[in-house]
């Protein structure tokens, strides 16, 4: 997700893509550990579109 997408949602909407996108990295990390093969690539766009999430979430709390 790019940050220009994320202008329009708000912090409710952006806290709950944030948790959407925490169960799927956690599902992938179960599945790398049983042995089938995942996305790594796929992971580290995970943490960061949580990231990008997190920036806008604390600057909508300051514009506030």
């Amino acid at each position: 997700m790019k940050f220009d997408q994320m202008k329009n949602l708000t912090i409710s909407e952006l806290y709950q893509k944030a948790v959407d996108l925490k169960k799927e990295a956690m599902n992938m990390r179960i599945l790398n550990a049983s042995g089938q093969p995942t996305k790594m690539n796929r992971m580290r766009d995970i943490r960061k579109d949580v990231a990008r999430i997190k920036t806008r979430i604390n600057q909508l709390k300051q514009s506030a």
